[in-house]
């Protein structure tokens, strides 16, 4: 990429060389029918060898010069041009630098700085009311996602206790106990994609901010741990590449949902008595379980994607999030099946 007064130069310079190429044999034509007119005039004559002299002459004359005033031409445009230009592009590099400094987060409104420049002043102007209306909505969501997370949460879980208060009646029948043991299960999964779609809302908003360096290593063998009761009952095999002392930076909540994510996703397809591989290294994270088919790549991480017809069901948002928190630090994820493993792969 170039830049804009650079771009503008390279044209002069292409224009003004084509003028220097075309104006030496103009000025030669010119000189020489005046040099000829005045010899005609006052009735001189010079031999074929003197004429030829003279005209290289001419021409060696014309063609230093011309290229001497070209050179003084460019050197004092280009000084002159950066000059102007510096002070008159002032104004977008102020309000440049403050743009990229803004943060939606802090909800700091910028203020930038007064210019006599009619297009800047405009620019300036509807960057204002840009940066004011997207702190607006984005105060809006904010207190949305908030109040969605207090109003919701809370008639859920009274109804999931009153379901359990039902449960433990002992004047249900067995028809109307799988009645209820269903809708208990159809209320708990709401209320978790409640709580994902809330969470994602809060990671499109910008509202997990912090970084902090985070023992990635630690984090990754303590989230297997707490796992491992799900394993065991599926009689996994669990294989594991974790050298000591991997870091990274970013948010710990949302690094943690990630291998929340990825880790569940990876027992809960699995098959029973199958295996599931984690690698890690500074650059590369692996999750590979074993699996019977391909995943549907279009729907992988769409919200609510079907990518299987397992009877397993999650909550169709868990690969959404990861695909979120991912997008959110710059990282690419991607999913391949191999060798009869499905093989979801992070890379920092």
């Amino acid at each position: 990429m170039s830049k804009l007064l650079n771009l503008s130069l390279k044209r002069f310079m292409i224009y003004a060389g084509l003028v220097l190429v075309f104006s030496i044999p103009v000025y030669y034509i010119i000189i020489n029918l005046l040099w000829r007119h005045e010899l005609n005039e006052h009735h001189i004559e010079l031999t074929a060898a003197a004429g030829r002299e003279d005209r290289y002459l001419i021409i060696g004359i014309v063609t230093t010069l011309t290229m001497m005033f070209f050179l003084l031409l460019i050197i004092g445009f280009v000084l002159i041009n950066r000059r102007i230009s510096k002070r008159l592009w002032q104004p977008f590099y102020n309000s440049l630098a403050k743009i990229k400094s803004f943060n939606l987060d802090k909800q700091q409104t910028v203020v930038f700085d007064d210019t006599d420049i009619d297009e800047f002043s405009e620019l300036n102007q509807s960057l204002n009311k840009l940066i004011a209306g997207n702190i607006a909505v984005y105060a809006q969501q904010k207190e949305f996602a908030d109040n969605a997370s207090h109003e919701l949460q809370t008639p859920l879980a009274i109804i999931q206790s009153k379901l359990d208060l039902l449960l433990q009646s002992k004047l249900l029948t067995d028809e109307q106990y799988e009645l209820i043991e269903d809708a208990n299960k159809a209320l708990s999964r709401v209320a978790r994609i409640n709580k994902n779609l809330l969470l994602l809302t809060k990671i499109e908003n910008s509202q997990f901010m912090d970084r902090e360096v985070i023992d990635l290593s630690g984090l990754l063998e303590s989230t297997l741990n707490i796992f491992s009761n799900f394993s065991d009952s599926k009689n996994l095999t669990l294989e594991t590449g974790i050298p000591y002392g991997i870091t990274i930076e970013g948010n710990k909540i949302l690094i943690e949902i990630l291998l929340n994510n990825l880790i569940t996703n990876a027992i809960r397809y699995t098959p029973n008595n199958g295996t599931i591989t984690i690698t890690l290294s500074e650059k590369h994270l692996s999750v590979a379980n074993s699996g019977t088919i391909a995943l549907q790549h279009d729907q992988l991480f769409k919200r609510f994607g079907t990518t299987t017809s397992s009877i397993t069901r999650g909550t169709g948002l868990g690969l959404s999030l990861v695909k979120q928190i991912c997008s959110r630090y710059g990282w690419k994820v991607s999913y391949d099946f191999y060798n009869m493993h499905h093989i979801f792969s992070l890379h920092f």
